[in-house]
């Protein structure tokens, strides 16, 4: 920032401008403070609160800083630089914009101006000399703007930090089943408003590694990336529309869904959502890219506890274990469509495509393996939830019940 010259380049005088301005500095910041009070809603308050006091602190500082360079261009602007970097920093903490601050400065200045001005006239500075100060004083207004935008995107900065670093505890909480009062103090540090149902949405890729990132998603979303499979927590209504958009932006992956829980059970949506993939790996589900946990409620329950099934199926299963291959397929089958269905021979022919008289010698066979053991309830509802848990994964392929059975039995 220059200094005043005449034409001639000859430092003009100022000593006397600033001595005059000097002794009003009280009324003029007195009456910048109340306009600005008066005028920017968002500093309004009580005119001897803390708010107050800051502003007036700010604008004293800076006429007083003004002066000084006004009369030597070398003065150090420090002080009032890291003031203005505070109030900056202040406004982004407080969940502001910097509009409140550049109004401000704006009637600051117009004020400050009209001043220096009628003191100018007084003095009878010429139209140049003039034109100087207000060059002075409106390039140095720029710079404390520039100051306060300083402060204001470093806090920007530790606040984006500091809420994805909540944001990420959060989603930890949630699929740990932690405490409700846990969960929700993560939630405010997050600033994510906790929905009253919400929905987990599980993503693989091909090669089963890590998804590089799911960035387009809204901020209503939690998302972890650097799991395998990723994923996405969101409030219910949204659930489908993100898994669309995941799909979208990502064509090679596979989404599930779970159907909409409450937060103290993202932990159990997130199990639900992980074994839809795994079924439909294994073939168990339909090998969509996109699946609803909902539609296959029956086999993510039946399949959640894989170990008891494989004992249940050794021990239950045994005489269709050890029949042959093409033997066990259409027995179990026909079994299973009678088990659901209680339909007769004709009916149970009829949907699976073969003659009635078929069926007849099917079900004969059955009862010769599982003889007064059809008539017991405990048992048809075991069998029942056993053969459609395993009917799938035996169609798909899965030969680890036989393997299971052959190894115990023979020798």
């Amino acid at each position: 920032m220059s200094a005043l010259h005449d034409d001639l380049g000859r430092p003009v005088s100022v000593s006397q401008l600033v001595a005059s301005v000097q002794p009003r500095l009280p009324d003029l910041v007195r009456t910048i403070t109340d306009k600005i009070q008066h005028n920017v809603g968002a500093y309004a308050g009580h005119s001897a609160g803390r708010r107050r006091r800051l502003i007036d602190m700010a604008v004293a500082g800076a006429i007083e800083h003004y002066l000084e360079l006004v009369q030597d261009p070398a003065a150090s602007s420090r002080r009032v630089d890291e003031l203005f970097r505070r109030m900056g920093h202040g406004e982004a903490m407080d969940g502001r914009t910097l509009d409140a601050m550049q109004a401000s400065l704006r009637i600051a200045t117009q004020d400050a101006w009209r001043e220096i001005s009628a003191v100018s006239v007084q003095h009878g500075l010429d139209a140049s000399a003039l034109a100087m100060l207000g060059d002075l004083l409106f390039t140095y207004i720029d710079h404390l703007d520039a100051r306060a935008a300083e402060g204001y995107a470093g806090a920007q900065r530790a606040i984006d930090r500091d809420r994805g670093a909540a944001r990420v505890q959060l989603l930890d909480a949630l699929l740990a089943g932690a405490p409700p009062r846990d969960v929700q103090q993560h939630a405010t540090n997050a600033v994510w408003p906790l929905p009253r149902r919400l929905v987990v949405v599980c993503v693989s890729s091909p090669d089963d590694a890590a998804l590089p990132g799911l960035d387009h998603l809204p901020d209503t979303c939690l998302t972890r990336t650097s799991s395998i499979p990723a994923v996405v927590v969101c409030p219910a209504d949204a659930a489908p529309a993100i898994a669309q958009s995941v799909l979208r932006h990502n064509p090679d992956v596979r989404c599930s869904f779970s159907w909409a829980v409450p937060p103290e059970q993202a932990s159990d949506a997130l199990r639900w959502a992980g074994r839809a993939l795994i079924l439909a790996d294994e073939g168990v589900v339909p090998a969509e890219p996109l699946l609803d946990c909902t539609e296959h409620r029956t086999q993510i329950w039946l399949h959640s506890e894989p170990a008891l099934r494989q004992r249940l199926c050794q021990e239950m299963l045994a005489p269709l274990l050890a029949e042959t291959p093409n033997s066990r397929e259409i027995l179990s089958e026909t079994l299973l469509v009678w088990l659901e269905t209680r339909d007769s021979a004709p009916a149970i022919a009829a949907r699976l495509s073969v003659h009635p008289q078929t069926v007849r010698y099917r079900w004969k066979r059955i009862n010769e393996l599982f003889g007064e053991d059809l008539h017991e309830p405990d048992f048809i509802l075991q069998i029942t939830m056993l053969l459609k848990a395993s009917v799938p994964l035996w169609k798909a392929g899965d030969q680890s019940d036989f393997e299971r059975f052959h190894e115990v039995v023979e020798p």
